[in-house]
């Protein structure tokens, strides 16, 4: 999987479960990636065991630009 396709899972993902927690864990682009999410809050967001977690409350732009540390 790529970035983009990423993205747009997770997007989707987020934007099914508004107001729950959602999880997901796989490869992008070689890269072992787990996260859980509520809305655009990233409590868990682990590239290759490194913890990318984000602010609570961050807009979809920032939530957006966050995803992209996986290139």
């Amino acid at each position: 999987m790529n970035t983009q396709e990423f993205k747009q899972g997770i997007n989707k993902n987020r934007k099914t479960n508004k107001d729950n927690w959602y999880y997901w864990q796989g490869m992008v682009n070689g890269k072992s990636i787990s996260l859980k999410g509520f809305n655009t809050w990233l409590q868990v967001f682990k590239i290759d065991g490194v913890d990318y977690s984000g602010s609570t409350d961050i807009s979809v732009k920032d939530f957006n630009l966050l995803l992209d540390s996986v290139d």
